[in-house]
């Protein structure tokens, strides 16, 4: 257990419990008003006022729509940077809550939403609480997780500079996690992930002469069937990866040899050498069955825009899953035994400085739980004491730089 000195576990948790009716009135208020990536203005602006509220120095147009409030302890120490993710989702919510989202075809269906308010909340008393904080904090509401590389771009733009950060702490609520409970693990946590468009070029002919047509849509079946291959027979069994084959599209007639095959896809891998393997296995094996057929192929690859392995130090991680341990007991903490093959652009921030991202129990029947991105999902509320009540702990008792 930890040696509680600033303010006890019980204090942090009566805390966080009592803003907790405030943080679930912000974290509806964003639900009911989602933006997508890069378009989070209204957010951006409540975020920024909330926050020049607490008397922070506050930095807006981070990335486009970032916002970014820093708040400086009593006494020395080292930077801690704690980001949220502000971004929704282009899905038409079905859930029958009260405050259901206000813009058709948006909705914050990844928990981005508690995300936020749970970091207001909590620098709403860490604000109050400065002689205990040594060393300054950082508070980073992101733009764009979903697909769109905003955390990359905050990183780009020097958010993890002015003062230099020396650890980083984000956490994604997790349904498959009951309410109450961490997530951790060491290392990789999430995997990389890659998307690729591909374009098939053959002849257009009649259904009734196929030796006339060069037939693309035969070539793009082959092509989706052969990309298997990477994962059963070239990737080492005990390494993961995924490739999945999200949208394809071609033809426009019953009885016609289409001239076109599109599709696109994506790569997921949970380390860096195997990344840059799959990515070579993908333009051989398009390019070779795609020469075998008798078909032109453009490949577009947009690994320079995907998101590389989200990495955790073990030495920063099991520092937060000691104070998360003293706070809500042993447990509390569950040692994940394996990583997601999901992604997070958190892992640009990893990148380049040490530290943890956690997984946020939200389930109140983790048998059988809501699915990310579902258009019902709606994650246990009451996992936002235990969220704002771990940030609030890593805050006062990371006091010195972690070796």
């Amino acid at each position: 257990m930890l040696s509680i000195s600033r303010l006890s576990r019980s204090e942090i948790i009566a805390k966080a419990s009592g803003i907790y009716e405030e943080a679930v009135r912000l974290r509806r208020m964003i639900h009911e008003n989602p933006e997508l990536g890069f378009e989070e203005h209204k957010t951006a602006e409540m975020i920024a006022d909330y926050l020049k509220g607490l008397g922070m120095e506050v930095t807006t147009g981070v990335a486009k729509t970032g916002v970014v409030g820093l708040l400086h302890g009593e006494q020395e120490g080292p930077v801690l940077a704690f980001r949220a993710d502000i971004d929704a989702l282009p899905i038409l919510e079905k859930t029958d809550a009260t405050f259901k989202s206000k813009n058709p075809g948006v909705m914050h269906a990844c928990g981005h939403d508690m995300h936020t308010a749970m970091l207001l909340s909590a620098a709403k008393i860490l604000s109050q609480n400065t002689q205990h904080i040594s060393g300054t904090i950082k508070f980073i509401f992101q733009p764009a997780e979903e697909m769109l590389g905003g955390g990359g771009m905050m990183v780009d733009e020097g958010v993890l500079s002015n003062p230099p950060v020396d650890h980083a702490f984000a956490f994604h609520v997790w349904p498959e996690l009951a309410t109450g409970t961490y997530g951790f693990r060491n290392g990789a946590i999430m995997a990389s992930m890659d998307s690729f468009d591909v374009v098939l070029k053959g002849k257009q002919g009649h259904g009734a002469a196929p030796h006339q047509g060069v037939d693309a849509i035969v070539g793009a079946a082959h092509v989706v069937t052969a990309l298997q291959t990477i994962v059963s027979r070239e990737t080492d069994p005990v390494d993961s990866v995924v490739v999945t084959i999200g949208t394809i599209e071609a033809g426009d007639g019953y009885n016609i040899i289409p001239e076109k095959a599109s599709f696109r896809g994506t790569v997921r891998t949970l380390n860096a050498n195997t990344r840059k393997e799959v990515a070579t296995s993908i333009q051989r094996i398009i390019e070779g069955v795609a020469s075998a057929l008798k078909l032109e192929v453009e490949i577009n690859f947009n690994f320079s825009v995907g998101y590389p392995v989200t990495i955790n130090d073990s030495t920063f991680n099991e520092h937060a899953a000691a104070i998360a341990t003293d706070l809500f007991g042993e447990d509390s903490v569950q040692w994940l035994s394996k990583p997601s093959m999901a992604s997070e652009d958190f892992a640009f921030y990893l990148e380049k400085v040490p530290g943890s991202f956690v997984f946020l129990g939200v389930a109140e029947n983790p048998e059988n739980p809501m699915k990310l991105h579902s258009d019902v999902f709606l994650p246990d509320e009451k996992a936002m004491i235990q969220g704002i009540s771990l940030i609030v702990g890593i805050a006062l008792y990371t006091t010195e730089k972690v070796q």
